[in-house]
């Protein structure tokens, strides 16, 4: 304002001189101007500004309170709150100019090393295109004598071969992967066991990955047994999660018998004639807590200190102890740990940031392109990840249904939040707080819901991460949409290349018709039973069935039975059923000569569950 008063004056001025009439008018804008002048350096009190020379013949105003310290300083507006935590202790002998002398130097070269590339974004985007080839290349490499190959085996079912190059024999290993997996998941753990001298076979169980199939749990359990009598005799077998579960059963049912049980984040039920059996889990496990693996007395036990259930698949620790099993239950010499996925790792890492420093080049070469930075930021990642992570670690094939959907419906999120001002970051906290809700219900529950509510948390928290790092990059030069246009594309591409749900076929819902029975018939069927250890319930689940009216009750406790309570509605004598959220319910009691049950069958409908079979322990 001063500024201003004194320009307005000074033209007054040169007005004003002509006549005599207007000299009073002249000095009163003379004595303006100076004010004005003063007015217009005036700064805040308590600041004193000063002329230096720093380093290299820099010129610079500093600015210095006049109050007591200490005072942080700050350079190229980044503050340095780090001297507060290097200010020496009282008695130290610490060089605090030198310290700080240290630190602005190091400012001032991150300063110009930033101006350079900004300056040279041709240089940049061509040592972006470099990086990009040679973490591609990276990216796709494996372990030396060894050779992947895809094949098709028993009922269609797709597979990946590795092959060790070196002289036989060669023992055989089969792996299965997890639910809303697929083949390639299993990458690590077929690279390392090949590289031992193992010939492995990673199948695409029904309703996964390639399979053409629709996936129910005996579909998956009979095309495992199809797939060891055609590869076979297996030595190894190795299943992650459902593949735990779908092998176990095999194994329970006595159609595939490996001299190796290998089971990550599972705790299969195997049956009389059990194979030795190694239950390989990470400390944060989800579905089984290593508490509960503890209780197992008929297995061997790793747990790995850092992963979980998502992270088993590839944890170092868990493969070097899956390799060294398996070598020694065929007296093989476990062979030195792999390290081909480390750069397949640094690779897809080094291609995904070129990617997205090429991006930002580009959209700085071209001013014309700067309204899509967020597109192309965004995009360039999205393809970088679909490159590198796809056949060594995830499916190769783009889920584009589902990533075609999700990129919208991310973006309109992203945009309505940046409306009501919410901060990205949030979203990172809402996900934390929905996996441990979706930990927590599946625990308590151990319903499919559950699981894939589990599933898609695990996969989305870390995306979520990194998108919302990306978000940042993009609105970084441009606008907070950019940011939400690379964040949304970036998520909807990425987890949902790491999880699709498994194709099934749909499920019509068979009518069940309630009866009136008598009482007497119905108090035959109450009383306590135990069911057999199979892989539905596990083991030491104890079945309580009382008479409520009409109908009969169910109350089951395991260390995998649901602990709610199930109304068994009668169709026949010894037919019963319940409609509940898990399914539909069907029981059947087994009756002895004098009408008294003996036994009772659990068969839980459209998931394809085996049956589960429960002998009466007591009457009520």
């Amino acid at each position: 304002m001063g500024l201003i008063l004194c320009l307005l004056r000074a033209s007054r001025q040169n007005l004003c001189l002509t006549t005599r009439a207007n000299r009073f008018i002249a000095a009163s804008s003379i004595i303006c101007f100076a004010v004005g002048l003063a007015l217009s350096h005036r700064i805040e009190p308590g600041v004193r500004v000063e002329k230096v020379t720093l380093a290299e013949d820099t010129l610079a105003l500093k600015f210095i309170p006049t109050g007591a310290g200490p005072h942080p300083e700050a350079l190229g507006g980044v503050t340095r709150q780090v001297l507060r935590c290097l200010t020496p202790r009282a008695g130290a002998n610490a060089d605090c100019p030198s310290m700080k002398r240290i630190l602005k130097t190091c400012t001032t070269a991150m300063i110009k090393i930033r101006g350079f590339l900004e300056r040279n974004n041709r240089l940049v985007a061509g040592a972006s295109i470099i990086c990009f080839a040679v973490g591609l290349a990276l990216s796709h490499r494996i372990e030396p004598g060894i050779r992947v190959e895809k094949v098709t085996l028993a009922e269609d079912t797709p597979a990946l071969k590795f092959i060790p190059t070196g002289a036989g024999p060669h023992p055989v290993t089969l792996l299965a992967h997890g639910y809303a997996s697929s083949k390639e998941a299993f990458f690590r753990y077929g690279e390392a066991l090949a590289a031992a001298g193992f010939i492995c076979y990673s199948v695409d169980q029904p309703g996964h990955g390639a399979s053409s199939r629709t996936l129910t749990i005996m579909e998956a359990v009979h095309t495992l047994e199809a797939v060891a009598r055609e590869v076979g005799p297996v030595d190894v077998f190795a299943g992650w999660s459902m593949g735990g579960f779908t092998g176990g059963e095999a194994v329970r049912e006595g159609r595939m018998r490996p001299a190796l049980f290998i089971a990550i984040g599972a705790m299969p039920v195997l049956g009389e004639h059990a194979p030795p059996l190694l239950i390989l889990a990470g400390q944060f496990e989800e579905a089984f807590p290593p508490a509960l693996l503890k209780t197992r007395t008929d297995a061997r036990l790793v747990i790995s200190p850092w992963s979980d259930h998502l992270l088993e698949g590839f944890d170092p620790v868990l493969v070097n102890a899956a390799v060294k099993a398996a070598c020694a239950t065929v007296h093989k010499t476990p062979p030195a740990a792999p390290t081909a996925w480390l750069w397949r790792l640094t690779g897809a890492v080094l291609a995904m940031l070129a990617a997205g420093a090429l991006a930002g080049c580009l959209t700085d070469l071209f001013p014309q392109l700067a309204r899509c930075r967020g597109l192309f930021i965004g995009a360039f990642i999205a393809v970088a990840f679909t490159l590198t992570i796809g056949g060594c670690w995830l499916e190769a094939t783009p889920h584009l249904r589902l990533q075609l959907i999700a990129i919208p419906v991310i973006l309109l999120v992203a945009i309505i939040a940046g409306r009501f001002r919410i901060p990205r970051w949030s979203f990172a906290a809402l996900s934390l707080l929905a996996t441990v809700i979706a930990v927590c219900w599946f625990q308590a529950s151990q319903s499919r819901p559950a699981l894939i509510l589990m599933a898609s948390t695990l996969v989305l928290t870390p995306a979520l991460i990194v998108g919302i790092v990306i978000g940042w990059f993009a609105s970084r030069r441009g606008s907070r949409l950019q940011g939400d246009i690379a964040m949304a594309i970036f998520l909807g591409c990425a987890p949902f290349q790491c999880l699709e749900l498994p194709r099934t076929a749909p499920q019509a819902r068979t009518p069940h018709t309630a009866i009136k029975l008598d009482a007497k018939l119905l108090d035959a069927c109450i009383g306590e039973y135990e069911i057999v250890p199979d892989n539905v319930f596990g083991t030491g689940t104890k079945v309580t069935i009382r008479r409520n009216g009409d109908h009969l009750v169910w109350q089951a406790v395991g260390e995998r039975a649901t602990r709610d309570v199930l109304d068994l509605y009668p169709e026949s004598e010894t037919n019963f059923f319940h409609n509940g959220s898990r399914g539909q319910v069907t029981f059947t009691f087994i009756k002895n000569d004098k009408g008294e049950a003996m036994a009772v069958i659990h068969h839980l409908a459209g998931l394809g569950l085996p049956d589960s079979g429960g002998k009466k322990l007591k009457n009520e």
